[in-house]
This record gives structure tokens, sequence and C-alpha cells, in this order.
């Protein structure tokens, strides 16, 4: 049992959809490549060692392409919530209101790894703290969480939100100023933060599968520690899928061109990096 959470419940809500403009079907792709269990499966996997109250569940949408996702949950025996193709926020708030719970974990279905000795500690951090939302810091991409108290998330359905905020579940909780927010700040070394270990696009497929068969192969368990393993020992690998894009949401134009710098700089776009420098400094 995760010390100061003995009594309380737990909603570990995976957001997943078949579609994927990149890699359509990526969740329920075996992890790793010629494996039997697929992305979605290991995710699940790494949720059901925490020794806590809970209750594991895939929100989707009711889009037909997302049937083999309640497949999925009949023969892995968690529940599946099917809602609002757009509006992701709803289908949060109508599993929260099914039962009585009192925290939530938000997890992605495209993100394989999870460190259940962190994910303990930030349910701990979070119980502790009582905010109404916490973020992890400090992991590789795809490999934070996010901890929500249940009456804060329940409370959105009676805000005034934007369809950005609906698609994006937490992003008012974390930018009103309303609620009471904290960082669980993960201090491991600093390069390890930069690695991309989510699957977006077909590199990212390759360089997560890689990662499982490494593993296996040596017989570490898929967490941080393997992780550590691979960047000491193959550290190529993560240059694989190092330029990859990741779609987030910016706040200003500022922001957005600050983003893009890089990106046009990388591929030497000079002249428009440039261009966008100047437009950067009269805003």
């Amino acid at each position: 049992m995760v010390d100061g959470l003995p009594n309380k419940k737990i909603a570990f809500i995976i957001q997943a959809r078949m579609a994927s403009t990149r890699l359509p079907g990526k969740i329920l792709m075996p992890m790793p490549i010629g494996s039997n269990k697929s992305t979605l499966f290991r995710i699940v996997e790494g949720v059901k060692k925490i020794k806590i109250q809970k209750k594991i569940y895939i929100a989707t949408s009711l889009d037909t392409k997302n049937d083999p996702l309640e497949e999925f949950c009949e023969t892995s025996n968690i529940k599946c919530y099917r809602g609002s193709e757009d509006n992701v926020l709803s289908r949060f708030i109508d599993i929260l209101k099914s039962d009585e719970f009192d925290y939530v974990v938000r997890l992605t279905g495209d993100n394989p790894i999870i460190d259940t000795n962190f994910l303990e500690k930030s349910l701990a951090a979070h119980a502790n703290s009582q905010v109404d939302y916490t973020i992890t810091k400090g992991l590789p991409m795809g490999m934070n969480f996010e901890i929500i108290t249940t009456q804060a998330l329940l409370s959105l359905e009676f805000q005034k939100l934007t369809e950005e905020d609906e698609q994006h579940v937490t992003l008012f909780l974390r930018e009103s100023g309303n609620y009471n927010t904290s960082v669980f700040d993960i201090d491991e070394n600093e390069n390890l933060k930069e690695l991309r270990l989510t699957v977006d696009y077909p590199s990212d497929y390759l360089v997560l599968s890689a990662i499982f068969s490494i593993g296996h192969k040596f017989k570490i368990p898929v967490d941080l520690d393997l992780i550590k393993f691979c960047k000491d020992h193959y550290s190529w690998l993560f240059e694989v899928n190092k330029s990859n894009y990741q779609k987030k949401v910016y706040n200003s134009l500022e922001e957005e061109i600050k983003e893009v710098r890089p990106l046009l700089q990388e591929y030497e776009f000079n002249r428009l990096s440039f261009f966008f420098k100047s437009k950067n400094d009269e805003i």
C-alpha cells in the first residue's frame, strides 16, 4: 500500500483513440515488435502493479473506429467508457460521477512506460500537499504524471471553458489561476528529461520497441533504470526521434515563435529563422 493513501480510492483514466494522423492504431500495435502485448496493454500492466484501491478505465469516444478498444477492455478486465469525440474532459467527468474517488490519475494511450516507483511517490506527494492538481517534472517526455483531486476536476463542469480546455482536460486547472497546483520535481539526471518516450511518429514506435526489447534481453524492468541503462549503452538510440515535433498549446504568438525557431534552424531555414527572431524582438 502506498504511504499516505491507505483509505484513498484512485481512478486511473487512460484517454485513448485508434485514430492517429501519424501512426493510426498505434496504441494496439505490439510493444515491442513481435510481442503479443500491445502498447496499451503495457500501460495497464504498469498501473495494475500499484498496490492501492483503484479502478482502471479506458476513456475513448463513440466513433466506431474505437470498437477494438472496447474489446481490449473486455479481455483485460478493465472498464471502458465511451463518450464525446472532441470534449475529452466530459469523459473524465462522467467516469468520476459513476463512483466515489478521491483522486484521478490522467494517462494517455501513447505513453507505455509507467515507472510505478515514481507514480507512487507522486501520488503520496499530492495527497500530502492537499492541492487540486499535481504534475511531475524531471522524467522523460511520456513518463510524467498528472494527478487531480476529484472535486477539482468535477468543478470544471461549471466553468466557462474553451474548446481547447475541453480537449486538453487539465489545461484550465493549470492555466486559470483558480486552483492550487504543485509540481513534484523528480531530481534525476538532467539529460534524461530531454528524452522522447512517447509514441506519435513511426520513429517513436521504433525507439520504444527497442527499449522494451533491450529490457527483455537484459532482464531489466521497464522503468527509469532501464532508460538510464539505454542512455549509457545505446545513447545513439535516442537520436532517432529527437527531432520529432510534439503538439502543444501555446498562450501567445511569442511562445509559438520561440518554439518554431529551433526547428527552422535545425533544417537550415536560416532566412525564416532570422525573420522570426526579428518578429519576436518586435513583440
